[in-house]
């Protein structure tokens, strides 16, 4: 049995950050693929509108026909440009949560080095003591020989 690690706590609580940051940072990557399927429906609506438009401008249409197909383009648009800016304060956003997650890894790694380093001297010191009890009774039973 190891001796007891006294940052057992702190390890603890490094690990519960670093797990909260994972959830942190696959909650936003979850929702950057959500906008970018939100991004490709309304890249596919655009070009079916547009292709609409083209196809129906051949047999003839109304100016209020017209006038309704470039209203569903320009929205549209808009959605796609409103989804593009969103993607891109969400690059930033998780750009910085994977920098947060880094750093709490860092900080739990160098706990749990720490602790390993202080598990090896433990045990190192457990076998020397071993050995030294080993070589006290081996001086016995010659002693008494």
């Amino acid at each position: 049995m190891a001796g007891k690690f006294k940052l057992q706590s702190v390890l603890n609580y490094r690990q519960s950050l670093e797990g909260q940051a994972q959830q942190v940072l696959a909650t936003s990557l979850q929702r950057q693929n959500d906008l970018e399927n939100q991004l490709q429906m309304q890249q596919g609506n655009l070009q079916k509108h547009d292709t609409e438009l083209k196809d129906r401008q051949k047999d003839g249409l109304t100016v209020a026909e017209i006038d309704l197909y470039e209203s569903q383009i320009g929205h549209c648009r808009l959605l796609i440009e409103d989804i593009q800016l969103q993607l891109k304060r969400l690059e930033q956003q998780i750009a910085s949560e994977r920098e947060e997650l880094l750093h709490v890894a860092r900080e739990r790694q160098v706990l749990e080095k720490l602790k390993d380093k202080q598990d090896a001297e433990y045990r190192q010191e457990l076998s020397r003591k071993e050995r030294e009890i080993l070589d006290e009774i081996s001086l016995r039973s010659k002693g008494n020989n």
